[in-house]
């Protein structure tokens, strides 16, 4: 089951259409101009708030919005149409779970002997482990051809549950104050209303079910999925404050250091030492060196975490990323990707 992408080419398409193989030679370049429309998302969102053209009141609705509806529409359908055979993916997924694990515990242990704050922690968490699933697909569906692209998506299918339950237990275990009495009860249900979770799971079900989804099923759940990434960098940019971008702020730089750089350079280690193709080498670098998520900071808007602290960082991340993404994808060339 190839993935279908309708939101990336505009049209509709069958429930298991195998997409174009568009292949181009040009992956950095593509990498770049894909960050530029990130970039003007977040500029219009943040401009769109503080001219007033959506009063203030409003965002907190887009945000449910967000989160609730079209991020979940967009994960299920995506997993739905995803190839979920593990049997030649196993030390790739295993390079890209060990990149995101030491990235993470990086984030936590060095807030932790900072002396950080709990929803500061979990916003550092979260920005050291995010990736703007919906930039990789657009990149990749661009430069990789259809095999790149399953099997980045076979790895979103597992690694977008992880994080999000990952989030979970961290902004609940990191909220203000001492431990919540009940953490652990806490946590399941979270985890049990979490709508990103619970749409994750639903696509890993009628994926394995075999189970084939009518057009006129897929094609509302195909249009709420185009509006995901607008209105999550919208309401991004909607929660920036701009004194928080220019600060000499250790913790803001350590989670963009560890998203763009460390978590990469991990993962080329892990995938040289597994001996991955170099195809998978590419797509393994775009995940891990992609920018973060703007469901980050509408996850911490909900549960308690720092949302103008997550923000700075995306923010940051995204920009940087149209240097170091490229440069990344350039010296996966050296390794035949």
């Amino acid at each position: 089951m190839d993935m279908a992408f309708p939101f990336l080419g505009g049209g509709s398409t069958t429930p298991r259409e195998r997409p174009q193989d568009a292949r181009s030679e040009g992956a950095p370049m593509t990498a770049a101009l894909s960050v530029i429309p990130v970039i003007a998302l977040v500029l219009l969102g943040h401009l769109a708030r503080r001219g007033g053209v959506i009063p203030a009141a409003s965002w907190p609705g887009i945000e449910q919005l967000g989160y609730r509806v079209l991020f979940p529409a967009i994960l299920l359908t995506s997993i739905y149409r995803s190839e979920l055979s593990l049997g030649r993916l196993g030390p790739y997924l295993a390079a890209m779970a060990l990149a995101f694990a030491v990235t993470g515990a990086v984030a936590l242990i060095w807030a932790r002997r900072r002396g950080q704050s709990g929803p500061r922690s979990s916003s550092l968490f979260q920005g050291a482990l995010r990736f703007n699933s919906l930039l990789i697909l657009a990149v990749a569906a661009q430069a990789f051809g259809a095999q790149g692209l399953g099997d980045l998506a076979v790895a979103l299918a597992f690694l977008i549950p992880a994080f999000n339950i990952t989030a979970i237990v961290a902004l609940t275990l990191l909220s203000d104050g001492p431990r919540p009495t009940g953490a652990g009860a806490r946590i399941g249900a979270e985890i049990g209303r979490n709508p990103m979770i619970l749409s994750c799971l639903a696509g890993l079900a009628l994926n394995l079910s075999g189970v084939e989804l009518a057009a006129w099923v897929l094609s509302p759940l195909d249009w709420l999925g185009q509006g995901a990434l607008a209105v999550g960098l919208l309401a991004v940019g909607a929660g920036i404050e701009p004194a928080r971008l220019w600060q000499r702020d250790p913790a803001l730089w350590l989670g963009v250091w560890l998203r763009l750089a460390l978590c990469p350079l991990v993962f080329l280690g892990a995938a040289l030492a597994l001996g991955l193709p170099g195809a998978q080498i590419a797509t393994g670098l775009l995940a891990t060196a992609a920018p973060g998520a703007p469901v980050g900071y509408i996850l911490a808007r909900q549960m308690g975490g720092d949302a103008d602290f997550y923000a700075a960082i995306f923010t940051w991340q995204t920009v940087l990323a149209a240097l170091t993404l490229p440069a990344w994808l350039v010296f996966a060339g050296l390794f035949g990707g």
